[in-house]
């Protein structure tokens, strides 16, 4: 195991736990608010008022409605991760399944279309399509998280199939692969003992860059008021906010912030960084323990 693959194993483990077991980690519940308290001082008594600047009382601050930002974090984490471990596994799976599929019944000289949504980047048609379903949305809590996770993972599922549909016409062609047909192995056991041995490392290192994308692609769109288990709007007055207070929504709650109480939007920001560098070093590791592999082998 190389540096960049145990610090991005040990960022998202401690994630995890963090995600898994919010009420440990912040002395407050979940959706508390304070946005006025009175602290005894040697002069008398002061009011304090959202949104409170970061202090010994509130570890990160408070908004202006008077909810802790690190309570908000740490119980947004599970939503965060959630979504992005859910679909990142999703197109994976799908993915991979459809380019074995394609490189096994594929016929010479039969080219692939080309899609006409291959020209449009993946968040216009997440934005469009999420947008009618998230504000105000009459489907709420898992139903609505789960509808989300199933749009974003059919996005972006055509480069992962292509993908491994070139890695397993690759196996297949490869001289031990024809070898063990003409011995008269079946396609089962082919596959089984000399294709997923190999495909398994290309799944495992799809799986860590699509975390990657899906975490950046929820972060687009949190920055837009699409937050991953719904936008909740107000109208009186016109207010936003995250029904589930996951990390990208924050950040786009609080973007507005950066010239005046920066720490509301400084911790978010920070909490979102560490999720994309622990699952960017798990990526760049993986990948790093795939060539010194190959090395190895083509050393024998």
């Amino acid at each position: 195991m190389n540096a960049r693959l145990a610090a991005g194993l040990t960022i998202l483990a401690l994630l995890i736990v963090i995600a898994v077991f919010p009420w440990v980690f912040t002395p407050w519940p979940r959706g508390y608010s304070d946005t006025l308290r009175s602290v005894e001082t040697a002069s008398g008594t002061d009011w304090l008022f959202a949104p409170e600047a970061p202090s010994a009382f509130y570890l990160f601050g408070t908004d202006q409605y008077g909810y802790d930002i690190l309570t908000r974090i740490v119980w947004g984490f599970r939503w965060t991760l959630g979504c992005v471990f859910l679909v990142a596994a999703a197109r994976v799976l799908i993915g991979g399944a459809a380019g074995v599929l394609r490189a096994v019944a594929r016929k010479p000289g039969r080219e692939r279309g080309i899609s006409p949504l291959a020209g449009i980047p993946g968040f216009v048609i997440a934005f469009f399509a999420l947008y009618p379903f998230t504000i105000n949305s009459g489907i709420q809590g898992w139903r609505l998280f789960l509808f989300q996770c199933g749009v974003l993972t059919v996005l972006d599922l055509g480069p992962i199939a292509g993908s491994m549909a070139a890695k397993t016409s690759a196996v297949l062609a490869t001289p031990f692969v024809e070898a063990a047909s003409s011995a008269g192995a079946g396609r089962l056991w082919i596959f089984r003992w000399h294709v997923m041995p190999f495909l398994a490392e290309e799944l495992l290192e799809s799986f860590a860059d699509q975390t990657v994308a899906v975490l950046q692609l929820v972060g687009r769109l949190g920055v837009f008021m699409l937050f991953v288990g719904g936008t909740v709007m107000t109208f009186d007055p016109p207010l936003l906010d995250s029904a589930t207070g996951e990390i990208a929504g924050l950040i786009g709650l609080y973007r507005l912030k950066l010239l005046g109480a920066r720490w509301m939007l400084a911790w978010p920001l920070a909490s979102y960084l560490v999720v994309l560098a622990g699952m960017r070093f798990f990526a760049s590791g993986l990948r790093e323990r795939e060539r010194r592999l190959r090395r190895i082998y083509d050393a024998r």
